[in-house]
């Protein structure tokens, strides 16, 4: 952009953004600030681009990402998206470009999208009124919508091996953890997880980090359900479907190392089956960041 500007002052400035000496420029600038390319543009208005020039100097829209929150067997498709917005540490305003896009559509609304191949492998087979292999799934925010899917997808499948009969399983073999901010503001799908539970076919454990003074997430939840996770994982044979955040997702993965350690002869063991648990689609992570 600074070759294109026509104010002296203002390419000099452009040109400190672009060295690596001013990172720290290009930090609070940009990035803490969240500035665009028009904000760029509007700020920097000594610079004068054709069109042709603005064109070849943007990149494209990156495409977004969303897991699909609804059983696959079913005809219609949901998503469960968070509409990103708020204040910089300045107080400029800023609004998630796809979340707000897709929130400010009205009904009828044509959107262009295409199907990726999820990494879960849902496991189906059904020995009375109980699938044979039980699932732990561990997600906060909106990672729960991949897991949504899937639960829907085992009990559409468990009504239809039951032709239609509400079945009590001898066992609960499906186990949500699930943390978001508030239980009264981001507990998301709590009516369906609620009555999932009372039928027997979920059992469900929350983690609300600012319900209370102290921050509580979904791997402190790990940590006080311990016997559960082991019996799930050693004894069981279950899997462990893993999705949300980065952070959050390799925080539970430790989690689930220091539990089994004592259990299993030590770290080296622990990681060992963990590695092993991935390499046969038992314990699955999608994480973003």
């Amino acid at each position: 952009l600074a070759k294109y500007c026509v104010h002296e002052e203002q390419k000099e400035k452009l040109i400190s953004l672009s060295e690596t000496t001013g990172s720290a420029l290009y930090n609070d600038y940009i990035l803490r600030e969240r500035r665009s390319w028009g904000d760029v543009l509007y700020d920097f208005d000594g610079i004068q681009l054709t069109l042709q020039s603005l064109f070849e100097l943007i990149p494209a829209i990156r495409p977004r990402h969303f897991s699909i929150a609804s059983a696959s067997s079913k005809s219609d498709m949901e998503l469960c998206v968070a509409v990103i917005e708020g204040k910089t540490p300045l107080g400029r305003s800023y609004q998630g470009l796809c979340s707000s896009y897709l929130a400010s559509l009205e009904k009828g609304a044509v959107v262009r999208f295409w199907f990726q191949p999820g990494s879960f492998q849902l496991p189906m087979q059904i020995v009375d009124d109980s699938f044979e292999v039980p699932i732990l799934y561990i997600g906060a925010g909106t990672g729960i919508a991949p897991l949504r899917g899937l639960i829907l997808e085992r009990e559409s499948k468990r009504m239809n091996h039951s032709n239609g009969k509400q079945v009590r399983p001898g066992e609960v073999d499906s186990v949500l953890i699930f943390g978001c901010r508030k239980s009264d503001q981001d507990f998301l799908y709590k009516n369906e997880w609620e009555g999932l539970s009372e039928r027997g076919y979920l059992e469900v454990f929350t983690a609300f980090s600012r319900d209370q003074w102290h921050k509580i997430y979904v791997q402190q939840v790990m940590g006080q359900n311990q016997e559960m996770i082991t019996n799930h994982i050693l004894h069981r044979g279950g899997m462990v479907f893993i999705a949300g955040g980065a952070k959050m997702a390799q925080a539970v993965k430790n989690e689930l190392l220091e539990i089994l350690t004592p259990l299993v002869g030590g770290e080296k063991q622990s990681k060992l089956l963990l590695k092993k648990m991935q390499k046969e689609s038992r314990l699955v992570i999608e994480a973003w960041s």
